[in-house]
């Protein structure tokens, strides 16, 4: 649960200036999860935006398998986004919400134990909405 929240912070920060680079994104995530992020930041930058604030989690492991040789954990977050603000980098104003915007998305995470610190693999969002966050 740790390295999930650290990934949601480092992802945040990301998302803030622009880059990964200045972050500890990739000490909590790899594969899926840091493309993700990486193709969310190319989209961005091609719209000139950022994001400001940071999203609250709600989540909980839902499967945990610590007796394979690499540890695996699933977990389900109600991903609660209504606080991370779209911003146009040039102006600073804020992006316009797009009606029937989900604020709460339901979010399914895998992540391995490598050594001793856990990696979120992937964090999917799933086009349901949640309640929590």
């Amino acid at each position: 649960m740790d390295a999930y929240g650290r990934y949601w912070v480092e992802q945040a920060k990301a998302y803030k200036t622009g880059t990964i680079k200045g972050t500890e994104l990739k000490k909590y995530a790899l594969g899926d999860a840091v493309a993700r992020v990486e193709s969310d930041l190319m989209t961005m930058k091609t719209n000139g935006v950022i994001a400001d604030g940071a999203p609250r989690n709600d989540a909980s492991v839902t499967a945990l398998n610590l007796e394979e040789q690499v540890p695996k954990a699933t977990l389900s977050d109600c991903l609660d986004i209504s606080t991370w603000k779209r911003l146009y980098r040039k102006t600073g104003k804020e992006v316009p919400t797009p009606k029937g915007r989900i604020d709460h998305y339901l979010t399914d995470v895998k992540a391995e134990k490598w050594g001793t610190q856990w990696k979120i693999l992937s964090a999917t969002p799933e086009q349901k909405e949640c309640t929590g966050g």
